[in-house]
């Protein structure tokens, strides 16, 4: 077993020290990500607004690929938990073999993509401004090209995680931001003189701008794959990774990856569409209007990070428990998990409330854009304990493998309520931005009205038995 890792099977450990075991290093994990790209936001925001709504513009699109990407690293991660609490080990490894057809028929096809379509074709097609189409789409090209190794990273660490072992994750996105946040500063800026403590010396840059925030972000992804992919290797795991030869195709595994996988990043991809829809909504009106979601977006990520590591708990936590066929435990945690993430959502959106301003302040110096991002995301943080309990309670869904709910909610809460709402608001009101945060508010709301009836019903227990396959 690995080092510094407890045993989430044991039921003689308390409820508490089981989840907080997983969520720390999580929440380490995510604010330092957060920071990274409050870092990475600030140095570009530095060079101006069209910098930043260039950032922005493909914002959605990376979303719509990541969401993909995590979806089916979320069908291996799910089986692998399941084979652990069963003691199918070596089916476990079997399964983990597989993962290099993934990684290398997705990751390839991703990077094709990003540099063939989405780059030269992006900023037309969401009807951004003219002057910001050349640094738009360099920044998707040269940030294109490492979506092979990010689909590597999130695959390795969703197995990390199904193992109980977020640690690793935590360790490779540390180096990994770190990395960014070094070569943003050799990248983005030109060679200049800096003055530190009265002293002042020459400081090289690239001076790329947005391409070299891209190329930084590329390289940081490429030291996570690194650091993530040889971690599995580890003797120390539950389950380490091995080879002998090239693995043999399985057909079955990827059916049953796909069974939990594809609902899942088919809700990310309805999600990031929708997202699509309103960023080229707001791109229309200006380029302000589309810096300042874009920075309201980020200033909101710090309540995410408090409580995206409990969805991850959830995960891990049912999907082993229900593997040992003990339903009344994976409740139990699961229950815990939702309780938890509002007591930690609650509090931080209270504290973002009164200095959400002082955050976009940090990004740009613009007035106008730093009220029109203060006055969406004080909108949002009304409905930041509805987000917390959507997304344990999708965690605790995904463990079970109790997808395709948790997707139909996203469809009726995006395209039922959000884009229409938000075209109406802005087309018919004038509403600008805050047409778009209410709408999403209000999404949250409704979305947390349908997983939570799902989650009391129970019939999440019994989707565990019918995606069982692998």
């Amino acid at each position: 077993m690995a080092r510094n890792k407890i045993d989430i099977l044991d039921r003689s450990l308390p409820a508490r020290t089981v989840i907080m075991s997983i969520v720390w290093p999580c929440l380490i994990e995510e604010f330092m990500m957060i920071l990274v790209g409050f870092v990475d936001t600030a140095m570009v925001g530095s060079i101006g607004v069209n910098a930043t709504a260039s950032t922005a513009l493909g914002s959605p699109v990376m979303m719509l690929t990541n969401g993909f990407m995590m979806g089916l690293s979320m069908g291996f991660s799910v089986l692998v938990g399941r084979c652990i609490g069963e003691n199918r080990k070596e089916r476990g490894l079997q399964i983990m073999r597989q993962t290099v057809y993934l990684v290398l028929v997705f990751g390839l096809a991703l990077n094709l993509l990003y540099a063939f379509f989405f780059a030269p074709e992006l900023p037309r097609l969401m009807r951004a401004k003219p002057e910001i189409w050349e640094s738009s789409s360099s920044y998707l090209f040269h940030i294109g090209w490492s979506r092979i190794f990010i689909i590597g990273s999130f695959t390795a660490n969703a197995i990390h995680r199904a193992q109980g072992d977020t640690h690793t994750a935590m360790i490779a996105n540390v180096c990994a931001n770190i990395c960014n946040c070094i070569l943003n500063f050799l990248f983005i800026y030109p060679t200049r003189t800096l003055s530190v403590l009265g002293m002042s010396f020459t400081m090289i840059g690239w001076g790329k701008g947005v391409t070299g925030a891209a190329i930084a972000t590329s390289i940081a992804n490429l030291v996570a794959f690194v650091i993530s992919f040889a971690k599995l290797f580890d003797k120390h795991k539950d389950i380490p990774l091995s080879f002998e030869g090239f693995p043999k195709f399985e057909p079955e595994v990827f059916k049953t990856v796909f069974t939990i996988g594809i609902p899942v990043a088919l809700e990310r991809a309805i999600i990031s569409c929708g997202q699509l829809v309103i960023t080229s909504m707001l791109a229309n009106i200006g380029t302000a209007t589309l810096a300042a979601h874009n920075l309201a977006g980020h200033a909101e990520s710090v309540c995410f990070i408090s409580v995206m590591g409990f969805g991850t708990a959830a995960t891990t936590l049912v999907a082993q428990w229900l593997g040992a066929g003990d339903h009344e435990r994976a409740e139990e945690l699961a229950t815990k998990c939702i309780k938890y993430s509002c007591i930690v959502m609650g509090t931080v959106a209270f504290i973002l409330y009164f200095i959400c301003p002082y955050v976009i302040d940090v990004f740009t110096d613009d007035e106008e854009v730093i009220r029109m991002g203060s006055e969406a995301l004080r909108i949002q943080c009304f409905a930041e304990i509805f987000s917390a309990v959507t997304m344990c309670i999708s965690g605790i869904l995904r463990g079970a493998g109790d997808v395709r709910y948790s997707t139909m909610s996203s469809i009726i809460g995006m395209w039922g309520l959000r884009v229409p709402l938000a075209f109406v608001l802005i087309h018919f009101y004038n509403f600008g931005l805050t047409g778009v945060w209410i709408p999403m508010a209000l999404d949250w709301v409704l979305r947390c009205a349908l997983m939570t009836h799902r989650y009391r019903g129970g019939k999440w227990k019994q989707a565990f038995e019918r995606v069982k396959g692998a």
